[in-house]
């Protein structure tokens, strides 16, 4: 399988050089074509800033990340906006969509702003439960509709690589398995790679590969346990980190 993000050995320190803080401690880890990932671990773990190093919305203090074939850590900020337009999709627990648009003008705003031509539309909204919604303003929509209309825009036009960062955490439960299961409808069927931020063990066990973090290290790596597992596994990354290695 084709291998779309890699990082090597990436650290992120912020604050001063007097009192500088270490939110990632030499993570390397490949994340594969056709695969969904849950990033899990206690606050202030490095979940976040791993997701926003992958994603080249922040710049690694040491290390390499590459992105769909791309070293990012050395691209100008021009060439590494367009790569994010055109070949990742981004879902958040806020939605990041704007409310005053439509849903259709929500959802080929990266083709407006020079992005790859989308699928169809209506086809791309049918797969989201949106049928006949692409005229609604988003501010009339509720939590789920928003982000399945983030999710559709997000998948619209075609990204090697999605990654979410607690897209499920202001749903209720129903409505957050359905947006999981478009995520792994995505994964199954178009071979996008999912990479998701998550708290929550029932969410994570929607999941291929399950990565534990603590203090800015992986602790653990591999194929995702049932949901009893997974909440076992997180409580040991604050207990005792030394089981899982």
């Amino acid at each position: 399988m084709d291998n779309v993000v890699e990082l090597d050995g990436v650290t992120r320190t912020y604050g001063s050089r007097r009192r500088p803080v270490a939110a990632l401690r030499g993570v390397s880890l490949v994340v594969s074509a056709g695969t969904f990932v849950a990033v899990m671990g206690a606050t202030g773990s490095g979940k976040s800033t791993l997701l926003q190093c992958a994603a080249g919305l922040d710049r690694p203090t040491s290390g390499r990340v590459r992105l769909v074939d791309r070293d990012v850590t050395r691209m100008r900020e021009g060439a590494l906006t367009r790569l994010r337009r055109d070949r990742v999709g981004f879902v958040f627990q806020s939605y990041n969509l704007l409310s005053e648009l439509t849903v259709r003008q929500n959802v080929l705003l990266p083709r407006r702003l020079g992005g790859p031509r989308p699928r169809p539309l209506d086809e791309v909204l049918a797969e989201v439960g949106l049928s006949g919604l692409a005229g609604r303003s988003v501010g009339e929509l509720s939590g789920g509709q928003r982000q399945r209309v983030a999710i559709a825009r997000a998948l619209a036009g075609r990204p090697a690589v999605v990654f979410a960062d607690e897209p499920t955490g202001a749903l209720d439960p129903a409505t957050g398995e359905q947006i999981l299961q478009l995520f792994r409808s995505g994964v199954d069927q178009a071979r996008v790679a999912v990479v998701m931020v998550t708290h929550d063990p029932m969410a994570a066990a929607w999941s291929d590969r399950l990565i534990l973090l603590r203090d800015g290290e992986v602790v653990a790596d591999g194929p995702t346990p049932d949901t009893t597992s997974i909440a076992e596994r997180l409580r040991a990354t604050v207990t005792d980190p030394a089981v899982l290695r």
